[in-house]
């Protein structure tokens, strides 16, 4: 026997379903009025037929309709519990019975369907704002760091003899952290393409969490040149199960994040601790904090709790994502005395997370 398809099975089981209407309908009318007071058994056959058409389809709702009225004529009209009949009122009654029940039924449907194209209409209209967001934020984003590139490397090209060292040094540092930062721009990009085709790849390694986080801090040495870092990271820490390089990324968004809201001079606190099965670790700022109700919507694609200052919005996605898929959790908080905390964490258990999918044995994300 062929196997049916689940779209099968769930059009039988509204057919299904719809006989049931049928049969509680019958029943309530027999139970509540017998053979008298015809209105309300026509009335109570037709709720039946508006609560199919609500819920089960144009076709079931159909089959309610034809359903009730041939139950109706069955039991309630003479002679009964046979299917004809002898009065022309009672064959008058059927008929618009029938009638009004499938013009509740068209009418639901067009509904539906109408609702469905309106719903249709929406998520692409929300595609498309969202599409244009990205658009607008990547093209800001790449656009501003290549024309400091450009600037600078136009500098240094027409006036290299006439520039002093220190000059010269200093459009060459231009051009270093400006790549530094399309560098991550990308790398963002290219996280957020893999996170939402669910092709993350994560290879753990039982690894001590001080090493991840002393790599990360070192990557921004020149981006933390106005903020003094302050850690806690105790050497007794247990091994975490991380992809390293996953990791790391995660803590490069967080401090970068940290000092882009934070004033020059304030200090950035990065610490790690035991927690219940792993290791919790915070970095913590003292600047514009949070506005109430955007502990979790920080970390919504594109959504940025302060618009002055550049970005896509993808970091703090990022990071959820990466820490989920190694079976950890973040949050963020307001930071008492002012400015945000993010914590996260990751379990020693180096089969926690979801683990690698989608992406080949030798791929890499990142």
């Amino acid at each position: 026997m062929a196997r049916e398809t689940p779209r099968t099975l769930n059009l039988a089981a509204r057919y299904l379903l719809g006989a049931l209407v049928v049969g509680i309908a019958t029943c309530t009318a027999w139970l509540s009025f017998g053979h008298n007071h015809q209105r309300d058994v026509v009335m109570t056959f037709l709720l039946g037929v508006v609560l199919a058409s609500m819920r089960l389809g144009y076709g079931p709702s159909l089959f309610v309709a034809v359903g009730s009225v041939a139950a109706y004529d069955y039991y309630f009209v003479e002679p009964y519990y046979r299917l004809t009949v002898t009065d022309p009122w009672d064959l008058i009654t059927l008929v618009i019975m029938l009638f009004v029940a499938l013009v509740i039924s068209g009418l639901t449907a067009r509904v539906r369907k109408e609702a469905a194209v309106a719903q249709s209409a929406k998520i692409q209209v929300e595609a498309e704002q969202l599409r244009n967001s990205l658009l607008s934020s990547v093209s800001h984003d790449l656009r501003t760091p290549l024309a400091v590139v450009q600037g600078a490397a136009t500098a240094l090209l027409d006036g290299w003899d006439d520039l002093p060292g220190a000059r010269r040094r200093e459009f060459l540092e231009t051009i270093s952290d400006e790549t530094l930062r399309l560098n991550r721009i990308v790398r963002n990009l290219l996280d957020m393409t893999a996170l939402d085709a669910n092709a993350l790849r994560v290879k753990k390694e039982l690894q001590p969490v001080e090493e991840v986080i002393g790599v990360a801090l070192g990557r921004l040495e020149e981006l933390l040149r106005d903020h003094p870092i302050e850690t806690d990271v105790p050497h007794d820490l247990p091994l975490v199960a991380l992809d390293a390089t996953l990791i790391d990324q995660v803590l490069v968004n967080l401090v970068e994040n940290a000092a882009k809201y934070s004033p020059a001079g304030s200090s950035i606190q990065v610490s790690a601790h035991r927690a219940a099965g792993g290791v919790e670790v915070k970095v913590a700022d003292r600047g514009t904090g949070l506005t109430p109700g955007d502990e979790e919507r920080i970390f919504e694609k594109f959504y940025r709790a302060n618009r002055t200052q550049p970005g896509m919005g993808l970091g703090l996605t990022i990071c959820r994502g990466i820490v989920r898929a190694h079976g950890g959790t973040i949050r963020a908080e307001a930071r008492p005395g002012g400015g945000a905390l993010v914590r996260f964490t990751l379990p020693a258990d180096p089969h926690a997370g979801k683990g690698p999918v989608g992406l080949p044995e030798e791929a890499d994300v990142g």
